[in-house]
Protein backbone atom coordinates (compact mmCIF):
# COMPACT_ATOMS: atom_id res chain seq x y z
CA UNK A 1 0.00 0.00 0.00
CA UNK A 2 1.29 3.33 -0.76
CA UNK A 3 2.25 5.67 1.91
CA UNK A 4 1.13 9.31 2.87
CA UNK A 5 4.34 10.30 1.40
CA UNK A 6 4.18 8.91 -1.88
CA UNK A 7 0.61 9.75 -2.59
CA UNK A 8 1.61 13.69 -1.66
CA UNK A 9 4.37 13.03 -4.11
CA UNK A 10 2.19 11.80 -6.66
CA UNK A 11 -0.57 14.74 -6.09
CA UNK A 12 1.98 17.00 -6.50
CA UNK A 13 3.02 15.67 -10.21
CA UNK A 14 -0.34 15.61 -11.40
CA UNK A 15 -0.86 19.35 -10.21
CA UNK A 16 2.29 20.29 -12.31
CA UNK A 17 1.13 18.26 -15.00
CA UNK A 18 -2.26 19.76 -15.27
CA UNK A 19 -0.60 23.20 -14.75
CA UNK A 20 1.75 21.80 -17.91
CA UNK A 21 -1.75 20.97 -19.74
CA UNK A 22 -2.96 24.27 -18.90
CA UNK A 23 -0.55 26.04 -20.13
CA UNK A 24 0.43 23.68 -23.56
CA UNK A 25 -3.67 24.50 -24.12
CA UNK A 26 -4.01 27.67 -24.13
CA UNK A 27 -0.69 28.36 -26.22
CA UNK A 28 -2.81 26.04 -28.57
CA UNK A 29 -5.79 27.91 -28.68
CA UNK A 30 -3.21 31.02 -29.24
CA UNK A 31 -1.82 29.43 -32.58
CA UNK A 32 -5.48 28.35 -33.89
CA UNK A 33 -6.53 31.76 -33.31
CA UNK A 34 -3.60 33.45 -34.69
CA UNK A 35 -3.79 30.96 -37.92
CA UNK A 36 -7.62 31.73 -38.50
CA UNK A 37 -7.13 35.52 -38.13
CA UNK A 38 -4.56 35.31 -40.76
CA UNK A 39 -6.84 33.44 -42.92
CA UNK A 40 -9.34 35.52 -42.41
CA UNK A 41 -7.14 38.26 -43.75
CA UNK A 42 -6.19 36.13 -46.75
CA UNK A 43 -9.66 35.59 -48.08
CA UNK A 44 -10.49 39.71 -47.65
CA UNK A 45 -7.54 40.36 -49.49
CA UNK A 46 -8.36 37.95 -52.12
CA UNK A 47 -12.08 39.34 -51.94
CA UNK A 48 -10.48 42.90 -52.86
CA UNK A 49 -8.71 41.32 -55.45
CA UNK A 50 -11.63 40.03 -57.55
CA UNK A 51 -13.87 42.97 -56.73
CA UNK A 52 -11.24 45.08 -58.70
CA UNK A 53 -10.52 42.70 -61.69
CA UNK A 54 -14.60 42.82 -62.02
CA UNK A 55 -14.55 46.60 -61.75
CA UNK A 56 -11.78 46.30 -64.28
CA UNK A 57 -13.33 44.46 -67.05
CA UNK A 58 -16.83 45.99 -66.17
CA UNK A 59 -15.34 49.36 -66.87
CA UNK A 60 -13.55 47.73 -70.11
CA UNK A 61 -17.01 46.46 -71.38
CA UNK A 62 -18.86 49.45 -71.34
CA UNK A 63 -15.96 51.57 -72.96
CA UNK A 64 -16.18 48.79 -75.69
CA UNK A 65 -19.88 49.09 -75.92
CA UNK A 66 -19.97 53.18 -75.45
CA UNK A 67 -17.27 53.12 -78.91
CA UNK A 68 -19.53 50.52 -80.72
CA UNK A 69 -22.45 52.84 -80.49
CA UNK A 70 -20.11 55.66 -81.42
CA UNK A 71 -18.98 54.15 -84.37
CA UNK A 72 -22.59 52.45 -85.56
CA UNK A 73 -24.92 55.10 -84.08
CA UNK A 74 -28.17 53.57 -86.89
CA UNK A 75 -27.26 49.83 -86.14
CA UNK A 76 -27.11 50.31 -82.31
CA UNK A 77 -30.53 52.45 -82.52
CA UNK A 78 -32.04 49.52 -84.05
CA UNK A 79 -30.97 46.88 -81.84
CA UNK A 80 -31.82 48.71 -78.86
CA UNK A 81 -35.54 49.15 -80.71
CA UNK A 82 -35.67 45.51 -81.78
CA UNK A 83 -34.59 44.06 -79.13
CA UNK A 84 -37.31 46.35 -76.94
CA UNK A 85 -39.87 45.08 -79.24
CA UNK A 86 -39.09 41.30 -78.80
CA UNK A 87 -39.07 41.95 -75.44
CA UNK A 88 -42.42 43.80 -75.04
CA UNK A 89 -43.65 41.21 -77.46
CA UNK A 90 -42.19 38.63 -75.02
CA UNK A 91 -43.81 39.99 -72.06
CA UNK A 92 -47.09 40.92 -73.26
CA UNK A 93 -50.13 38.74 -72.05
CA UNK A 94 -52.03 38.91 -75.40
CA UNK A 95 -51.93 35.00 -76.42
Amino acid sequence: MATTDEFSKEIEQLKKDLTSLRTDIGLLVTSVKDLAGKQGDKAVDLAHDAEKRVRDQTKLAGESVEKYIEERPLTSALVAFGSGFVIGMLLSNKR
